[in-house]
Order: structure tokens, then C-alpha cells, then sequence
């Protein structure tokens, strides 16, 4: 389960991706030939791949600027809600007094009003519907934005990307150079590699055991920059995690999660009964 999105990213953690980037911003700064208001981009790929990131990326450019006038960013994930939906965009282009509350016509009709005659940019991130029906009704309102207004979709399932969207844009994994790189930011960022070539070679090793997902690596090095004996490191790169059969979950994660304290192991299983990017009130949090 991921938390909630936001549509803020460090650039410099951003590694191999300038092709995807300039892509995607000269698509948004594209008007579609057929006349239409608005385009749907899809981005896909597979999990910890980095499709959240571009998105940020992008979101974030200097080139757009000014080039929208109204610009939201909503983490969708599951389960799918188009009165959430609609309520969350509506929220994130600043629209005040949503005392429609949850009554989806109304907050409809309330977006409509809100992006008329505006060119707009929405990012909907991580979305596994595609139930056409559902997007067809989420969808009406778009059509009163400005021409040339866009909508990025972040997805893993290349239905949805075909249900939404026009041409997708494909994430692949990143070049072992560039994996090493990213690791390297995070694992000796305190420290020069050059000076600790024991810790490097045992790196580089786990690093390629990553299989160029971003997040694995980032995940691994934030795990192992913590710890300065090599023993520690071997009993990374040796573990039979990296055998783990079921695919739904990643052998970096796992490590990460199997390095916790006992404490926190269990705040992890408590936090894991609540649904998908559930949002935790700092007045009623709880202590583990």
C-alpha cells in the first residue's frame, strides 16, 4: 500500500529521465489537431518505476509556468471514487465554499463552472479503473476548459491507459549506470565512496539487484547509508529476500521492512488494517 502523492520532487533526485521529461512537456505544450479541449497523457509502467516522479517532474517545470491557468494534482488510487475525485480537483484549484459536501451532481456542476473558458493541467496519479463508464462520467465537466488543456494519468495497467488516454508514454527501468548513480546519491551521500571500495563493490552489487527500479534503489541505499560495517552490507546483498516468489512485493521493501525494530514492524501492521491512502488526523494519531 503507498501513501498519498504530492506534487512536489527534489530535481536532483531525479536520474535518467530527461527524454521522458522533454516529452511529456512538449506534449503539454502541444493543442491537439482534432480540435479537442483537453487530452488525456497516460503514463505507465510498473511499480516503483518512477511514473510518479515524472509526473512531478513536469508538474513542476519552469516551461509550464504560466502556460496553465488552473492546475491540480489528486492521488486516486483505490478504491476508485469520482465524488472524491471531483471534490479533491475542485479543492486543489482553490475552489472555497464546497457546501454541495459529497453530492456528486452538485460538485460536478460546481467543476464545470470552475475550469469554463480556463486551460487546465490535472495530474490523477496512480489509477487501477478501467471501467469506461465510470471515467466517461467523471469526465463531462473537462470539456468546458480552455483548449489545450491537459490531463496526465499515472497508471500501471495499460487498460487504463487505453480506456483514458491517447498515446501513452512507456516507463522503462534505468540503464545500470544510471542505477548505480541513483544509489550512490542516497547511500554515500555522507561519505565518498572512493575512500570505503569495500562498502562501493558490495554496492554496486546491490544496486544491480535492484534491476533498475528507482524505488528499490532508494530504498536500499536510505536502509544501508545508516550502516557503516560491511558485514552489514553483505547480509543485504546475500539474503534470500532476493529470491521472494511473490511478485507483488518488492525484495528491496521487504528488506527494508524486515531491518525495522519490533515496534515499528507492528505499527506498520496496525497502520496496514486502515484502506489505501487513508488520511491520518495529527489529533487522533496513535502511539505504537
Amino acid at each position: 500500500t503507498r501513501g498519498p502523492t504530492t506534487c512536489l520532487v527534489d530535481d536532483s533526485d531525479i536520474f535518467g529521465r530527461q527524454t521522458e521529461i522533454e516529452t511529456l512537456v512538449e506534449r503539454l505544450l502541444s493543442v491537439d489537431a482534432d480540435g479537442k479541449t483537453y487530452s488525456v497523457i497516460p503514463i505507465v509502467g510498473m511499480a516503483g518505476v518512477g511514473k510518479t516522479t515524472l509526473a512531478k517532474a513536469v508538474y513542476n517545470n519552469e516551461k509550464l509556468k504560466n502556460h496553465f491557468d488552473l492546475k491540480a494534482w489528486f492521488c486516486v488510487s483505490e478504491p476508485y471514487d469520482s465524488t472524491r475525485i471531483t471534490k479533491g480537483l475542485l479543492q486543489e484549484i482553490g475552489s472555497s465554499n464546497l457546501t454541495v459536501d459529497n453530492n456528486f451532481n452538485q460538485l460536478q456542476i460546481k467543476l464545470k463552472e470552475s475550469i469554463k473558458g480556463k486551460k487546465f493541467l490535472f495530474v490523477l496519479d496512480d489509477i487501477w479503473n478501467d471501467n469506461y463508464i465510470e471515467w466517461d462520467e467523471l469526465r463531462i465537466p473537462f470539456a468546458q476548459g480552455e483548449i489545450g488543456s491537459k490531463i496526465i494519468v499515472t497508471t500501471r495497467k495499460e487498460s487504463v491507459a487505453k480506456t483514458m488516454g491517447n498515446e501513452k508514454i512507456s516507463m522503462d527501468t534505468l540503464s545500470s549506470d544510471v542505477s548505480w548513480s541513483l544509489f550512490k546519491r542516497h547511500a554515500f551521500d555522507n561519505m565518498d565512496p572512493k575512500e570505503h571500495p569495500e562498502l562501493e563493490e558490495v554496492g554496486k552489487q546491490v544496486a544491480a539487484k535492484c534491476k533498475g527500479l528507482p524505488l528499490a534503489l532508494k530504498t536500499l541505499a536510505g536502509l544501508l547509508r545508516s550502516k557503516s560495517e560491511i558485514k552489514e552490507w553483505r547480509r543485504i546483498l546475500r539474503s534470500e529476500i532476493w529470491e521472494l516468489q511473490d511478485k507483488s512485493i518488492l525484495p528491496a521493501l521487504m528488506l527494508s521492512y524486515n531491518d525495522l525494530p519490533v515496534d515499528l514492524k507492528q505499527c506498520f501492521s496496525y497502520c496496514a488494517i486502515f484502506p489505501k491512502d487513508y488520511p491520518f488526523r495529527k489529533n487522533k494519531s496513535f502511539s505504537c
